[in-house]
């Protein structure tokens, strides 16, 4: 198991790079591709804004302490193409915060932009724990 330190964070970088592995990619490939994914996390701001999708019967259910850990960086995208829902419920919401970098769960992000690629994700500690909701608007089915 080979540790390095990511913006603070002890990643597995064997583990990540395994997972390149069976996404198809070769070592020198899989070498520069996790390069890339770190810089482009070095290269975010201090506050990001993100926007994640939620599903509730009602807006107050939506716990804006704890909001949730998987967001996207492009609400345009993700409104494009969201199938799935987090949480049951009637309504749709989208959800933008905007969350201090040191929020971010590195190793998590690291491992869902390389299974996930065209996701966009970005994955919070504690479940979003720490965040500043700028807002909650209502989608339209």
């Amino acid at each position: 198991m080979k540790m390095i330190s990511v913006l603070g964070q002890r990643i597995d970088k064997q583990y990540l790079l395994s997972k390149l592995y069976e996404m198809g990619f070769d070592e020198e490939s899989a070498e520069d591709e996790l390069e890339y994914l770190i810089d482009y996390l070095y290269e975010l701001p201090d506050l990001i804004d993100l926007y994640r999708i939620i599903s509730v019967d009602n807006k107050k259910d939506i716990d804006i302490k704890k909001p949730g850990s998987h967001y996207s960086t492009s609400k345009k995208d993700l409104l494009k193409s969201y199938s799935f829902c987090t949480g049951c419920g009637d309504e749709i919401y989208l959800l933008t915060v905007e969350s201090p970098k040191e929020l971010i769960d590195i190793s998590q992000t690291l491992a869902n932009r390389i299974l996930y690629p065209n996701e966009q994700e970005i994955t919070l500690k504690n479940k979003g724990s720490g965040v500043n909701t700028v807002s909650i608007k209502k989608i339209k089915r």
